[in-house]
């Protein structure tokens, strides 16, 4: 199945709006600056929900792979790379299993496109109502990031959220709200206006999601928006959900 899906999604960029996205080094002239890559950062790389609320059970599994476009709201990436660009644009593999007493754990893996930025993350949720015929599936969830392949700097991000989605025949609308939390540091000096040194930065942001999965008996489509902030990201996803 991924087989299939694979070269599918990773043609979507060669349409023209997959933008460079290295971080090469830092180079801001303030503070504030940096709080605003941060937030961008943040926005772009934390977890997306590419799911519905409903628990999978313990024979269950959902498995995919996204190619998901985050619009920076900021000209950040012009401080860390001579080819940044004003989206982040990521391949994402997903994996989600259903545990006891309706909890799903969840694993992901994504690489930007033309970057060295690479995000791993993991997830747990757990179902408040498990969802039936008459009303929706309900669950919270918590979530967390960490980047690797960056000499510059370090990220990392976590957030918690609240779930539900209804299934109607093949279709699944699902939509969540949340907060989130990243954390930015600099491991290299800046060679900007504001000095060698800049401060961490820790910044929280509402966020909000929606979507629809949509079971094609062979595999599964999703298309859902992301709203971190002031970045928004926009996901299709294919894969296969039991």
């Amino acid at each position: 199945m991924l087989k299939k899906t694979l070269p599918f999604l990773l043609a979507i960029p060669s349409v023209g709006f997959a933008s460079g996205a290295k971080i090469d080094f830092l180079n801001f002239d303030s503070q504030t600056q940096f709080q605003d890559f941060a937030k961008d950062l943040t926005g772009a790389l934390s977890t997306k929900t590419l799911e519905p609320a409903e628990p999978l059970g313990l024979p269950g599994f959902d498995i995919g792979i996204s190619y998901n476009m985050s619009n920076l709201k900021n000209d950040s990436m012009d401080h860390v790379s001579n080819n940044g660009g004003k989206s982040i644009d990521t391949i994402t593999l997903h994996a989600v299993k259903g545990l006891p007493f309706d909890l799903n754990f969840g694993l992901d893996y994504s690489q930007a496109l033309n970057s060295n930025i690479q995000v791993w993350g993991a997830k747990l949720s757990y179902a408040l109502i498990e969802g039936g015929t008459l009303y929706p599936a309900v669950n919270i969830s918590a979530n967390y990031t960490q980047t690797t392949g960056i000499d510059a700097l370090t990220f990392n991000g976590y957030g918690a959220e609240v779930g539900v989605s209804k299934g109607f025949a093949n279709f699944t609308p699902y939509a969540s709200l949340g907060m989130v939390t990243g954390n930015v540091k600099a491991r290299e000096d800046n060679t900007g206006a504001a000095g060698p040194d800049l401060q961490d930065e820790t910044v929280s942001m509402p966020k909000a999601a929606i979507g629809v999965n949509i079971n094609l008996l062979v595999m599964d489509v999703l298309v859902a928006f992301n709203q971190i902030g002031e970045v928004s990201t926009y996901s299709i996803k294919a894969g296969y959900r039991f």
